[in-house]
């Protein structure tokens, strides 16, 4: 975490002389932490029609999943703002910020609200070896750090969620079924829900709701 304590205390050095200082990412009022282990820190952002966002920190990779489209403003410290089109429900994408953290503020200018998840990334969970078909979908990104996959299930369809451990994000919200080692469970998920799992076992989901589910799948190695 050293190339991360420097490129933080490089940032916080020019912030500092900015009108409007940064807060850490769980100071900005709209990012909600909803779950927090040694390995992630799971926010659930929800901004509504007309918020104004507070300029704040991310220094952890972060895994962010789109639940709900609006037009936004981008604002990047010391650069000018940005307005930024929808982006669709899923659409899922993996930003380092390990290496290069920034500082900045999201605004809602569009008439929706502005939905989505950040998973971010603290430690691994200690896998030297992940096999290639350990997926739940198609692959979305993938690095050193996570296998992103897409979920999608049709009512009564299968897959399965692999260790060493990990995040299912739902997009769309549903009914799953969880078929673990000798026990099972139903889980209900609204959008923008998620699921922790730890462990090397795998766990097998089934979509045992009425309506396709569509969900994200972040493996930690």
């Amino acid at each position: 975490m050293i190339r991360t304590s420097i490129g933080l205390a490089c940032l916080l050095l020019g912030v500092a002389a900015h009108a409007e200082d940064p807060v850490p990412i769980d100071q900005e009022p709209q990012h909600k932490l909803k779950f927090q282990n040694a390995h992630v820190r799971f926010f659930d952002v929800a901004l509504p029609q007309g918020y104004r966002g507070v300029m704040h920190i991310h220094q952890y990779d972060g895994v962010f999943v789109n639940i709900e489209p609006s037009d936004t403003e981008a604002e990047d410290w010391g650069n000018p703002p940005q307005i930024r089109p929808p982006r669709k429900p899923g659409d899922t994408y993996f930003i380092n910020y390990t290496v290069k953290p920034k500082a900045h503020k999201v605004s809602n200018v569009g008439t929706g609200v502005y939905h989505v998840t950040d998973t971010e990334i603290l430690s691994g969970c200690g896998s030297t070896s992940i096999p290639d078909d350990a997926l739940a979908g198609p692959v979305i990104t993938e690095n050193k750090r996570v296998r992103v996959t897409r979920v999608e299930l049709a009512p009564g369809a299968r897959t399965t969620l692999h260790g060493p451990c990990g995040m299912l994000v739902s997009v769309s919200g549903g009914r799953l079924r969880a078929v673990y080692p000798g026990n099972e469970a139903l889980v209900t998920l609204a959008p923008a829900g998620f699921q922790w799992r730890d462990g090397a076992q795998p766990v097998v989901i089934e979509n045992a709701g009425d309506s396709p589910f569509h969900g994200v799948d972040i493996l930690v190695k």
